[in-house]
This record gives C-alpha cells, sequence and structure tokens, in this order.
C-alpha cells in the first residue's frame, strides 16, 4: 500500500511512503490527512491511520480483526503486529494500544525519508521505550490543573527522566515527587488529552503531594504547594517562554530584525529584512487561534489614473502610476495546530520570512501580494 501523507503547508503536495504484508490484503494507496486540532498535527493524522488497522472496533472498515499476527513493512523494515485476547504485541512484546499506533506513526513518518532498515527499527524501540506523552512533557513540561474557590488554574510542572521508568516531577518549590513513565503517559491521557479513564483523573493538589511523595502533606505544605502551582500557570508560562525565543531572535539576527512595544511593554510589532524583501509583523489578538499575527509585506503601490487626450479630456483609458511603495497585506498565514501563543508565532513567521526567497514558494497566499523584483524596494531599516 502506498502511503501518502499530506505536508503541513498550503502546496496541497505529500510525502510518500510503502507498507507491505504478506497475510493481509492492503487497498493500493491510502492518504493520510493532518489532524489541526492535535498538538502534532501529522503525527495525530498517522496515529489515526494505525489505530484503524489495529482496533477491534466496528467503526473501523478494513482493520486486522480481533485476532491477528501479520509481519509489515514500512518501506523494508519488519515489524510483528499481533492481538491475541485483549493484549497488542510488537515484534514479542506487549504494548497498549496507543503506545503501539505512535511507535508506528514515528517509524512511518520517518520511512519518508530514510530507507535504511536498521535505522528504522532502532528509531521504533526508542518511541516505544518513552511514550509520545512522556517525549511532551519533558519538551513543554507536564500539563495539570485544579480547581481553587470554582476557578480552574492550569499549570505546567517540570519533570526529569530519573531512570528506565521512573520520571522526577516538580510538585512545589524545590520539592520533587515520582511516578512511572507508565502512570506519567496515563496522567497525560486526562491533563493532556481530555480521556477521562485512568487513575490520574482529577487529581487533587493534596492526592498529587500524596502519590508522588508517599505522605500527606501538613497544611503548610499544601498551602505552599498551591502557590508554588499558582505562579506556574500554563498561559503565563508559554508566553514568558515564546517571547523570550523573540528576544533571544532579535540578539541573533541584529540588523535583520526589530521590535516595537505598546504602553504596556508587549510585543507589537516585528520587522524582519528578508532575503529579498521588507516584511511587518503585527499583533492581532481578534483574530482566530491559528493567526494571532497579521503579516505585511513592503511593495510599490500603484493607482489607476486616466489617459488625457492632448485637449486635457479624458479618454476613457487608464494606465497603472507608481505612487511610491506601502506595505501590502495583511497576507493570510495561518499556525498548522491550534493553540499556539503569540510570541511562538511571531518567532515562526520571522525564522521564515528571514529566508522570504524560500518561504514564497512554498506558501501560496504571499505570492500575489508579491510585484516588485526582489531587492528593487527596500524600507531603511533604521526607520522601520
Amino acid at each position: 500500500m502506498e502511503i501518502k501523507i499530506q505536508q503541513p503547508n498550503d502546496g496541497n503536495e505529500y510525502y510518500h511512503t510503502e507498507i507491505t504484508c504478506n497475510t493481509f490484503n492492503f487497498p493500493s494507496s491510502r492518504t493520510i490527512t493532518y489532524n489541526r486540532n492535535a498538538k502534532d498535527p501529522v503525527q495525530s493524522g498517522l496515529e489515526q491511520f494505525w489505530k484503524n488497522l489495529l482496533s477491534t472496533r466496528r467503526v473501523f472498515s478494513r482493520s486486522f480483526g480481533s485476532t491477528f499476527n501479520h509481519i509489515v513493512m514500512v518501506n523494508g523494515c519488519p515489524i510483528v503486529l499481533s492481538r491475541e485476547g485483549i493484549r497488542y504485541q510488537i515484534n514479542g512484546k506487549s504494548y497498549n494500544l496507543a503506545s503501539i499506533c505512535s511507535a508506528m506513526a514515528r517509524i512511518t513518518y520517518k520511512s519518508c525519508f530514510e530507507d535504511d532498515p536498521v535505522k528504522l527499527l532502532s528509531s521504533l524501540y526508542t518511541n516505544l521505550t518513552l511514550p509520545e506523552n512522556v517525549r511532551y512533557c519533558m519538551e513543554n513540561r507536564a500539563p495539570y490543573h485544579f480547581f481553587e474557590d470554582y476557578e480552574k488554574i492550569e499549570v505546567r510542572l517540570h519533570v526529569r527522566q530519573i531512570s528506565d521508568k521512573e520520571m522526577a516531577i516538580e510538585i512545589s518549590d524545590g520539592l520533587w515527587g515520582t511516578m512511572s513513565i507508565r502512570d506519567l503517559d496515563i496522567f497525560c491521557n486526562f491533563y493532556l488529552h481530555n480521556k477521562s479513564r485512568g487513575s490520574w483523573k482529577r487529581t487533587s493538589p493534596k492526592a498529587l503531594y500524596r502519590r508522588t511523595l508517599g505522605k500527606d502533606p501538613t497544611d503548610s505544605e499544601l498551602k505552599i504547594m498551591k502557590a508554588f502551582l499558582q505562579q506556574n500557570r500554563m498561559r503565563d508560562i508559554v508566553e514568558a517562554r515564546a517571547l523570550e525565543l523573540v528576544n533571544d531572535m532579535l540578539v541573533q539576527h541584529k540588523g535583520r530584525l526589530t521590535a516595537d512595544y505598546d504602553d504596556s511593554g508587549k510585543l507589537s510589532e516585528l520587522f524582519v529584512r528578508g532575503n529579498d524583501f521588507d516584511w511587518k509583523l503585527t499583533a492581532n489578538t481578534y483574530k482566530s487561534d491559528i493567526q494571532k499575527v497579521s503579516t505585511f509585506v513592503w511593495q510599490p503601490a500603484y493607482m489607476k489614473e486616466e489617459v488625457l487626450d492632448e485637449n486635457g479630456e479624458g479618454t476613457d483609458e487608464y494606465i497603472q502610476v507608481l505612487r511610491g511603495a506601502s506595505w501590502r497585506g495583511p497576507i493570510c498565514i495561518d499556525n498548522m495546530a491550534e493553540g499556539s501563543p503569540l510570541g511562538d508565532q511571531f518567532a515562526a513567521r520571522a525564522l521564515a520570512l528571514l529566508n522570504d526567497s524560500f518561504t514564497i514558494k512554498i506558501v501560496n497566499t504571499i505570492k500575489s501580494y508579491i510585484s516588485a523584483e526582489p531587492n528593487e524596494y527596500r524600507v531603511d531599516f533604521d526607520e522601520m
């Protein structure tokens, strides 16, 4: 079966790979689209593809069935997938369905760019060792929420791997509890994916303290813990980190990036000197969640003027007359996934537009706003 994976852009292009199986009749091809509501849209689309094959639920057609034992080749890499009773196995070792689908999704995507079966198999075992949820927590902190005075407080907690099977999680100031990798995976199913199954759903701060440290907190310890959690509100942490990224970029690309801030100190505009053109990014929080930043490009401005005859009278013919240059836009450039903070959207667009000679080729919405030749019109960067 040829697998076509929709590329995360607006070019309507695909990555390609192939999976084969001598004991199951695959269709000739399958197109996999990304899921924009997910944290990782392409990964989510691939996970759903494998879930359709492996799950026993009747809503999925063309599945392997309730009992199976197949050798599936992913671009030449052999993988044994089996199910007996309620147990799923991959290469003879049992995992839950979510872990198997996540690992298979990763290797399927990697196989679009890698032909060596040894490297693909090594990548598979790496992904099985550390579940997708745990990887997310190590990169982005573990999500958690609790209620205080009828207010939902969403926070992010530091996570560190301390052994092959155990993770440490900072639940109070300098106080680290422990939970197994499997428990953190289940923990995330509720606090990251809103799945109500599992023993970690709706865990109060007191219960979190007891389950990670093995004892109940005193009243003062619980009070300190709640104060610590409130200082680590998710929205504040994510926005602060995103704006820190922008500030680092301003230093790294000095002379090509410059920023303007509003009266409250928030980033309001970011000017980018690309390879070929000059760009302006402005904050627009009233727009959709995937387009909090508006994009403009500095281009010549033309006005339509009527052609006059020798007597100064109109001829009903018109010409375009150059009237300087101006910011053209806003240009529609969406984020792939929802939920990205304002600072991240500023940073992502700025990085892309620094190499605008390439970005213009892959983002189709930009092309209609470009009328000048590269470097024909430039803004004095000191006056931006």
